[in-house]
């Protein structure tokens, strides 16, 4: 299972450190990039409304042996597209993709859970984490090497088909039947589950709001704010270190203090490490104010998988689906939202009140889900 989970995080990330070689390779501008690079979203939108109804057909492990040898086949096309239009379309069909595996993987983690009774989400998503960390890296050093990009991602393709095809007969061949949903029936269920999804979709935009804005942002703030030099790389790898800490620890962390006293914790330590980079006078306390970002928002995330695949009367693909449609319109509002308020505002004002903002709306909604 954890195979799985790596290895998506792995190719997906093989090439986001080469993006400017093929914006070169195409002669397009950092705007016409931007725009193409929109096609992840865009077929993440798309993938989010229709996963339920595919996965109800052919079922999660289906899903994940499918969606893996499509992603397998579409990550090397990359090197290759001839214009900005094309790449846009090779995203799409990958962002549609990558929401189908998404959606199945986690539902088989949430299965796996409850048949061995005991948390394993956390470290699941940490061998995701740990895959992007790694698939990065090798980007990185493939750029660093000059191996040709087509080269690297076949390569990075081979790897990921080796993987799955060694993994997916482990996987569960059966789907769990949507959880109860006690004392209703017909219309009333029906609206039961309607509230459920509003709520996991405000959730899923909130998280990705809260999860967005240090990777996007980190570099900028701490260039303007803190005047960091050489260090301004340096916040993306601090909360990135801190999130695979949390997520290789959080299923104990579970057991001890219990899932949903975890997730509170885990927000406002958000909201605490946004309030310390709002009033830190120096870098080093910016450093402090990421660690306790990705800390806190490491457990989040996978936490919600969870609570999506176990609505009750709503398949677990459904409820999946919504969760990711309103993840992934949080994570593409997440630059829009920052910037915008940025230039009216400043860093410090606009990280902290999007922080508490997105801390209220995912807290509120999580009452929602009961």
């Amino acid at each position: 299972m954890g195979a799985v989970f790596f290895v998506n995080g792995f190719v997906f990330s093989n090439w986001i450190p080469r993006i400017n070689e093929v914006r070169d390779r195409l002669g397009v501008s950092n705007s016409g990039l931007g725009l193409a690079l929109l096609g992840g979203g865009l077929g993440g939108f798309l993938g989010s409304l229709m996963v339920a109804r595919i996965v109800a057909l052919v079922r999660t492990r289906t899903v994940v042996l499918v969606a893996s040898l499509m992603m397998a086949v579409l990550v090397p096309l990359v090197a290759v597209v001839p214009n900005a239009a094309v790449l846009l379309l090779l995203l799409t069909l990958l962002g549609f993709n990558d929401v189908q595996n998404d959606v199945a993987f986690n539902a088989q983690g949430v299965m796996v859970q409850t048949r061995i009774g005991r948390p394993v989400m956390q470290r699941l998503h940490g061998t995701w984490s740990l895959g992007m960390v790694a698939g990065g890296g090798t980007g990185w050093l493939a750029s660093a090497a000059d191996v040709d990009l087509g080269v690297h991602l076949v390569a990075a393709a081979v790897f990921m088909v080796v993987v799955v095809l060694l993994a997916v007969p482990g996987l569960l061949g059966e789907d769990d039947p949507p959880e109860p949903s006690a004392g209703h029936d017909g219309g009333a269920t029906t609206g039961i589950a309607v509230r459920f999804a509003v709520a996991i979709g405000a959730m899923g935009f909130g998280l990705a709001l809260l999860e967005g804005m240090p990777n996007d942002w980190s570099s900028v703030v701490l260039t303007d704010v803190f005047e960091a030099g050489r260090l301004k790389g340096a916040g993306t790898s601090v909360f990135a270190a801190a999130m695979l800490l949390g997520r290789l620890t959080g299923d104990h962390v579970s057991a001890a203090i219990g899932s949903r006293r975890m997730f509170t914790i885990g927000t406002w330590l958000c909201v605490g490490g946004s309030m310390v980079l709002a009033v830190a006078p120096v870098t080093a306390l910016a450093f402090v104010a990421y660690a306790m970002w990705g800390l806190g928002v490491s457990v989040l995330f996978p936490q919600l998988y969870e609570i999506a695949a176990r609505l009750p009367g709503v398949p677990a693909a459904r409820g999946l689906g919504a969760m990711t449609f309103g993840q992934r319109l949080g994570f593409l509002s997440s630059a829009v939202v920052v910037g915008f308020l940025a230039d009216l505002t400043n860093f410090r004002v606009t990280l902290f009140a999007v922080a508490a903002a997105a801390a209220l709306l995912v807290l509120g909604a999580r009452t929602r889900t009961r």
